[in-house]
């Protein structure tokens, strides 16, 4: 499992996995954690709406700087402030969880921490792939992330807790020693070579973002990413509301969020050979449509083994069309913009993330959990219809027909 062009040591792709692997086991321990924090601290559900937008809406302000910056100076240093950041918000939580208003404070700072490190990583797959690679590549590297997604949630299973709540101080104290660990693997992770675009003319941000965004359907593509992101945000932070509102056992919903994660990290092992088969446009509307529908049965009042099994139905379908976005758009960049568009895909991802989880958390206020489900269901099948643009433009301009995608 290699990245492509070496970054210049042969261990530079086990760096990067690494990192994407404990970047997610901190991101997916620390949000559902301080879900189960708010609500045990006397916070409504209707507030979750807020915890999740509260990692949206600064990263939503630094995406596409901090993506620009990585072009003019490298990825290395967007890696090490991520790093930090998840530390500091680590340390709020340990320090302040008894505090909604501290633990919106934490979300925030593990919200920028994310982002300066996905990013980062994501600049780093783009840069030293070859073209027509990127599919296979992209699929490794969120095999690794999804590695991490599923670590993170078995620590909701760590003893302390009560039968409903798992011990989330403890948890907390695990996601800081794991930031730690994670800033010093990103003094290992080499970045990428400089193109002459990069480090010659100077490229204006905006300018750049908007020639990027007029490149044919990628609007579409870039609203089908951010509908499918929210989902997995809102699963995240609706599934322990819905197990508290029925009386599932937070192991429980544990068992529910590593299945996600579980299927999502199976499914990118053969994300190269089901583009080859379907085609990126037709494989990303399947998916989205499947995930519509594993929501929807959410809803309703099954037996837990159904619903473990509707979690890893729904982790599959959104773990495959997760990464295709990642990898048409790394290919419609040029060399020395891969950054930027890392980051263009990632603002609206989080716009997403911060407009969409505010109306559900209102929405929950009057219908419960069970709505938040169908509600997202509903949101995805419209997902479905927008991703019908990704690889239309590029399929056109080589051959009149949407033929599967070379990978």
């Amino acid at each position: 499992m290699t990245m492509g062009k070496a970054t210049g040591r042969p261990h530079a792709a086990m760096y990067l996995l690494a990192h994407a692997v404990v970047l997610q086991a901190i991101t997916f321990a620390m949000r559902p954690t301080v879900s189960y924090a708010v609500l045990d601290v006397g916070g409504s559900q209707a507030l979750l709406g807020v915890v999740v937008a509260a990692f949206a809406v600064p990263a939503l302000i630094l995406a596409l700087p901090a993506g620009h910056v990585i072009d003019r100076t490298g990825e290395r240093a967007s890696l090490l402030a991520g790093a930090a950041a998840l530390v500091m918000a680590a340390l709020l939580a340990i320090f302040g969880g008894g505090s909604v208003g501290v633990l919106l404070l934490a979300t925030m700072f593990l919200g920028i921490g994310h982002l300066l490190s996905v990013i980062g990583e994501q600049a780093i797959v783009a840069n030293t792939t070859s073209r027509g690679q990127y599919d296979s590549k992209f699929g490794h590297f969120t095999f690794a992330s999804a590695l991490g997604q599923t670590i993170g949630p078995l620590l909701l299973a760590l003893p302390g807790g009560t039968p409903e709540t798992p011990p989330v101080a403890v948890i907390f104290v695990v996601c800081g020693a794991l930031g730690a660990v994670l800033l010093g693997i990103s003094f290992l992770v080499p970045g990428s070579v400089r193109h002459a675009a990069a480090a010659g003319e100077r490229v204006r941000m905006l300018p750049a973002a908007a020639g990027l965004l007029r490149t044919p359907g990628l609007v579409r593509a870039l609203v089908a990413g951010s509908l499918v992101l929210a989902s997995v945000d809102l699963f995240l932070a609706y599934l322990p509301a819905l197990g508290h509102q029925r009386g599932i056992a937070a192991v429980v919903v544990s068992a529910m969020l590593v299945a996600r994660s579980m299927f999502s990290m199976f499914s990118r092992l053969f994300l190269g050979p089901m583009v080859r088969l379907l085609g990126r446009r037709r494989l990303m509307v399947w998916t989205i449509g499947v995930s519509a529908a594993a929501l929807l049965l959410f809803a309703l009042p099954l037996h837990i083994a159904v619903l473990l099994a509707l979690a890893a139905v729904y982790g599959f379908a959104i773990g495959t069309c997760q990464p295709i976005t990642m990898s048409w758009i790394a290919e419609l960049a040029t060399p020395g913009t891969r950054g930027l568009a890392m980051s263009l895909r990632l603002a609206s991802n989080r716009l997403g993330q911060t407009v969409l989880p505010s109306l559900l958390g209102a929405l929950s206020a009057a219908t419960g959990a069970a709505g938040v489900f169908v509600a997202t269901g509903i949101m995805l099948a419209g997902g479905a219809w927008s991703g019908a643009a990704v690889g239309h433009a590029q399929s056109a301009e080589e051959d009149g027909d949407d033929e599967p995608a070379r990978a």
